[in-house]
């Protein structure tokens, strides 16, 4: 289902540490529309830059947010031996490892379930350590927040924003940066193929040696992705409900059609 797009003569092409990054222009598109709500509700607050400096920071995190992620992905590849490729298109973000139909593909070896499992793991951890970073940097500045209700509960700070921020950029930036590293990288951990959750735990199966890994690990999908996208359109959060129950609806097409991988 999450498939690279093809290419466009409005993508943007880049070398990031030594791989090659291409961002599609969808994902300008889609990362606009994702911040367009918080960015408009903030523009007429009296410290407010406005709403297109506001939307242009939530683009900026969500950039380096996703490309930090997949760069874990990439750095776990090149661990592995394996050379990849990034692009961040319309539904985030992707790896890519070199084709073993390519010259430089067909030297590199396959990756083993193992080796999946901490390729798979690698972007989301990193993400989640540069989250943590950032909502540790947010207490220190006494940045305000008002995704942290949860985290400042069970630590016993006291980041819940419940009036007006004192800061709009810093209260834009590092809701962005916490929203996306920590509660975005922990929904890809959800056991549903093809996110890196599913992976993990699809290789997970494929170790233990159990009767139909593949079969069940779609099983496994289809039932988590119903249950968490029906959570989501339970606090009416549409978007990421229906985005679960199309992962649940892919993989039941693919035990329909006979397991070809995603």
């Amino acid at each position: 289902m999450l498939q690279e797009p093809g290419q466009s003569q409005y993508d943007l092409n880049f070398n990031f540490l030594g791989f090659p990054v291409r961002i599609a222009w969808g994902f300008w598109v889609v990362a606009a529309i994702l911040g367009w709500d918080m960015s408009s509700a903030l523009a007429g607050a009296e410290d407010s830059p406005g709403a297109l400096v506001l939307l242009l920071i939530w683009i900026a995190v969500m950039l380096v947010s996703i490309l930090i992620h997949e760069l874990g992905h990439s750095l776990a590849m090149q661990y592995y031996g394996m050379h990849s490729r990034i692009v961040l298109y319309h539904f985030g973000g992707l790896a890519i490892p070199d084709a073993f139909t390519s010259w430089r593909g067909a030297r590199q070896r396959r990756a083993l379930p193992l080796d999946q499992i901490v390729i798979s793991a690698a972007g989301p951890a990193i993400q989640l350590v540069f989250g943590i970073a950032a909502w540790a940097t947010a207490i220190a500045l006494g940045v305000r927040l008002p995704q942290t209700g949860w985290l400042d509960a069970w630590l016993g700070t006291s980041l819940y924003e419940t009036g007006q921020p004192s800061s709009v950029v810093n209260y834009v930036l590092f809701s962005s940066l916490v929203w996306i590293n920590i509660a975005w990288a922990l929904f890809n951990l959800a056991p549903v193929l093809p996110l890196d959750g599913g992976q993990i735990m699809r290789n997970t199966l494929l170790l233990s040696r159990v009767q139909r890994p593949e079969h069940m690990a779609c099983m496994i999908s289809i039932g988590s992705g119903v249950l968490i996208g029906m959570w989501f359109l339970s606090i009416n959060q549409f978007g990421p409900g229906i985005m679960f129950l199309l992962f649940a609806a892919s993989n039941w097409q693919t035990l329909q059609g006979g397991y070809r991988g995603f």
